[in-house]
């Protein structure tokens, strides 16, 4: 059996048991369902604020003073590499640091 017969199967099973089902019904397992649903989205939105007012405070909690790390210092050197570049480009070009000549 491949996978597209699998899934075609799927599909007519689906629809007839879907036609098979009463209207009414449908709609009370519809109402019935939005209050699990909205419990649902209110805990997640908690937990989430829960995360967010923890990493606030941890963020607080690190030392501006701190020695710069070693991504911090790759960053520093890239930056000055390039401002060197930049500078030896102006200097060849014979423009400025405004870029006109």
């Amino acid at each position: 059996m491949t996978a597209l017969s699998t899934i075609v199967d799927a599909v007519t099973r689906s629809a007839v048991l879907a036609e098979d089902f009463d209207p009414d019904q449908r709609e009370s397992l519809i109402d019935n369902a939005l209050p699990v649903a909205g419990l649902f989205v209110l805990v997640l939105l908690f937990a989430v604020f829960l995360l967010w007012r923890s990493m606030t405070k941890q963020m607080k909690k690190i030392d501006p003073s701190l020695p710069q790390g070693r991504d911090d210092r790759e960053q520093a050197l890239d930056q000055q590499l390039t401002q060197e570049a930049v500078e030896r480009g102006e200097a060849a070009d014979g423009t400025g640091a405004d870029g006109r000549a």
